[in-house]
């Protein structure tokens, strides 16, 4: 097959299975380096950049070839970040009142919340605060849309298979930074969130660890990550709607002083290229629509 790739631009690429369609759905939400004509910071550009989480689209683009689709986020996650809750924002950086009750998590008030305020080094991320109608825009026009598609990707699939997984993509620092909740302390390989247990059965969370210990890699779990909006808004394990977020640390596949992808890349692409077969032919497994006898596969 050849690679199907639906773009809108600025705000998304829909990589189409390759294969025979899975009940697998990827979403890589914040390695957007597609910055929006009106994007501002007083910040280097090198300081700027650094927040976007790079090659995470890379490693996992065997999303298609496992029969999955894969959402990408263009546009960084410093403009307008979809791994929070439209509430989680800090209201000192509202220019005026918010028209709804803001809600920020601590991060948030640490600068990492919806509009980010500080980079993850704590230097100021906006020259000045924003009007509410300088904040509804990128809502309006990037968020919302970006998270009607992914909605509409994992409706779809799970009305054809009665049976999803979701696995939203990032990478961390190898130190937890100091505006993080482990800040100087060292990381596993890999770590997978499910909101504590909220967004995935422990079966398919035991299956995504079990394959990467397999494969050599250390695993955390719902530390120091517990996961965020991406998988809060779809994971519901009591209808076979599996949810996990999956951290990959940056020192297995990138230099993160010059920015270029290091030697460990592809063998760590080959490992969740598996990982991806894995969870696909699993899920396929426990479809109840296709596991009728009478059911034509299509």
């Amino acid at each position: 097959g050849e690679l199907m790739i639906y773009a809108e631009p600025g705000l998304f690429l829909r990589h189409e299975p390759l294969a025979a369609a899975t009940p697998l759905v990827v979403d890589v939400s914040r390695s957007g380096r597609e910055y929006p004509k009106e994007y501002r910071s007083p910040l280097p550009f090198t300081t700027v950049h650094d927040n976007v989480s790079m090659y995470v689209e890379d490693l996992w683009a065997g999303a298609p070839a496992a029969g999955g689709t894969l959402l990408y986020c263009s546009f960084p996650s410093t403009w307008v970040d979809v791994n929070r809750n439209e509430a989680d924002m800090d209201p000192a950086i509202v220019d005026g009142q918010w028209p709804k009750q803001l809600k920020p998590t601590a991060r948030t008030l640490e600068g990492l919340g919806l509009i980010k305020t500080k980079s993850r080094y704590g230097e100021p991320f906006q020259e000045r605060r924003l009007t509410v109608a300088e904040i509804e825009e990128p809502l309006a026009q990037y968020y919302r849309p970006y998270h009607a598609e992914l909605k509409r990707i994992v409706t779809e699939t799970y009305k054809r298979f009665g049976v999803l997984r979701q696995i939203s993509c990032h990478c961390m620092s190898a130190v937890g930074a100091p505006t993080h909740p482990d800040a100087g302390k060292p990381r596993a390989d890999f770590c997978i969130s499910d909101l504590k247990g909220k967004t995935s059965s422990a079966q398919t969370m035991a299956l995504v660890v079990d394959t990467l210990k397999g494969r050599g890699y250390s695993v955390s779990v719902n530390e120091p990550y517990v996961g965020n909006e991406l998988i809060g808004r779809h994971g519901d394990p009591a209808r076979g709607i599996d949810s996990i977020q999956v951290e990959i640390n940056k020192k297995l596949f990138m230099d993160t002083q010059t920015f270029r992808r290091t030697a460990g890349f592809d063998k760590l692409k080959s490992d969740l290229d598996r990982l991806l077969k894995v969870l696909a032919e699993d899920a396929l497994g426990r479809s109840p629509l296709l596991n009728q006898p009478w059911h034509p596969m299509t």
